[in-house]
């Protein structure tokens, strides 16, 4: 069954809801066993950061994603459809996944509006597989239809809810637990932030300090670059900070969220007790009406401590022949995996300075036009992982993050996003992230290693980076 945008339907009391069901019911039961109806209803402008604070159950699955800068803000809560796999055709099993629970779903309410109707909620992790040593948290793909979703797009907010329609379902129970739930979030107050206990933090913890392994590392990497078999690899670290009670979540989201408004803000929740967080800097794709783009981000540099010093550092990456060349690497890399899916990549923009607080890189936009028959799973398959957090080339420099790293990047590095009905969607890469499983938080960040690099430089970048990420953390 295709998906059905149903005739408008106001839904202003109870008995319309329920009458919208009873039909769904009487017209698919009898051929579909099973289906899934999405209902679209309109908000007053709410905070969905507070919907996650208030709705959100420890072991139900979530998802948050929010860019300050464009005022849009996404709460994805419990699933009614849910896909976890691993292994090499994981993007394509996503796929099918949702072309399948689409054929099966009627859609109703205000599905013409920005984020109305159902979207999928995408996390997929470095690799193709899960490590069988370490627990894997995170399957390597997990694509979920959310019960709950509410959004704010500027002064616009929606929530879509989505049901799993059976027989044995009673309409008048499906229709009071939607009118109760959308009532309580209606009555919802922006979040403000909860006082949390800074000492909660062990100081006594092992702070940011040079490791061997890291130094060997970047040194056999530029032995590799040096005999030609490798032209760049990207080295992460990881430190563990122990705390006695758990960073609340909604806690650190709106500390990211204040701190990187230029950032995409995620939270991805396995419903098992861990928690991805972030604020991302780079965007990996986003199709909108068949029209995409994606991001070269690669070649960095500290942010200065007065005007002048600022702008003669962004002088010097963007004539940085190391960082020109890193950034070089990374932007031939996506126009050959497009061209190779028959697209026709344009560069969109020259390489220019991207501003965060803390650090800037280089940047430049890649623009391409898309067949209707290409969905935009088959580009993030293509793309991911980019020599922007890999290296290259790509299946040798897996292999050595594999050998010298010595921690499971998760979802770090990885892409994060969401895909709507009409193949629209966003997806991020996992990069200045963390992970927070109870009272132990991972924070994760890496640095691009090419000819010309040094293990001291390199390390104190990461060190920068992981300071930061923990200074607006705590």
């Amino acid at each position: 069954m295709p998906v059905i945008p149903s005739p408008a339907h106001s839904f202003q009391d109870c008995q319309s809801l329920h009458d919208f069901f009873v039909a769904c019911q009487a017209s698919v039961l009898e051929s579909e066993p099973v289906f899934w109806v999405s209902v679209t209803l309109r908000l007053p402008s709410v905070d969905p950061l507070a919907v996650l604070d208030a709705l959100q159950l420890p072991q139900q699955p979530s998802f948050y994603w929010e860019q300050p800068e464009e005022d849009t803000a996404i709460a994805a809560l419990d699933s009614v459809a849910l896909l976890q796999v691993d292994g090499e055709q994981r993007f394509k099993q996503a796929q099918w996944f949702m072309e399948r629970t689409l054929q099966h779903t009627i859609t109703a309410g205000d599905t013409n509006l920005p984020f109305g109707g159902p979207h999928f909620f995408c996390s997929f992790t470095f690799f193709n597989e899960t490590s069988t040593v370490l627990p894997p948290y995170f399957p390597a793909a997990t694509v979920f239809l959310p019960r709950w979703q509410v959004t704010r797009h500027g002064n616009q907010s929606l929530l879509v809810a989505n049901v799993r329609l059976e027989a044995h379902l009673r309409p008048e129970h499906l229709t009071q637990e939607i009118w109760q739930q959308w009532q309580r979030i209606k009555r919802l107050t922006p979040y403000v932030a909860t006082p949390w206990n800074r000492s909660a933090l062990q100081l006594e913890c092992p702070l940011i300090q040079e490791t061997d392994w890291f130094i060997q590392a970047v040194q056999s990497t530029l032995g590799a670059i040096a005999a030609g078999d490798l032209q760049k690899l990207v080295l992460a670290h990881a430190l563990d900070v122990p705390t006695t009670t758990a960073i609340p979540v909604s806690h650190a989201l709106n500390a990211l969220r204040t701190r990187y408004q230029n950032c995409y803000v995620f939270a991805v929740s396995n419903g098992e007790g861990q928690t991805f967080l972030g604020a991302s800097p780079e965007r990996l794709l986003k199709v909108t009406h068949r029209q995409l783009i994606t991001d070269v981000l690669a070649g960095s540099a500290p942010r200065g401590a007065t005007l002048l010093e600022d702008a003669s550092l962004g002088n010097q990456l963007l004539s940085s022949a190391k960082d020109v060349h890193e950034h070089q690497v990374v932007l031939e890399f996506i126009r050959t995996c497009l061209r190779q899916l028959h697209l026709d990549p344009q560069q969109a923009s020259f390489p220019h300075l991207l501003q965060l607080s803390n650090i800037q890189h280089l940047r430049t936009l890649i623009t391409a036009t898309l067949p209707p028959s290409l969905h935009i799973l088959e580009i993030l398959a293509a793309l991911h992982p980019t020599p922007a957090v890999a290296g290259m080339p790509r299946t040798l420099a897996q292999d050595l993050l594999r050998r010298y790293e010595t921690f499971e990047r998760h979802l770090y590095a990885a892409p994060l996003g969401w895909v709507n009905t009409q193949g629209n969607g966003e997806f991020a890469v996992g990069i200045r992230s963390a992970l927070i499983n109870s009272t132990m938080t991972r924070l994760y960040a890496g640095a691009g290693i090419v000819a010309g690099s040094d293990p001291k430089r390199e390390l104190a970048e990461i060190q920068l980076k992981l300071h930061t990420l923990l200074d607006a953390l705590l």
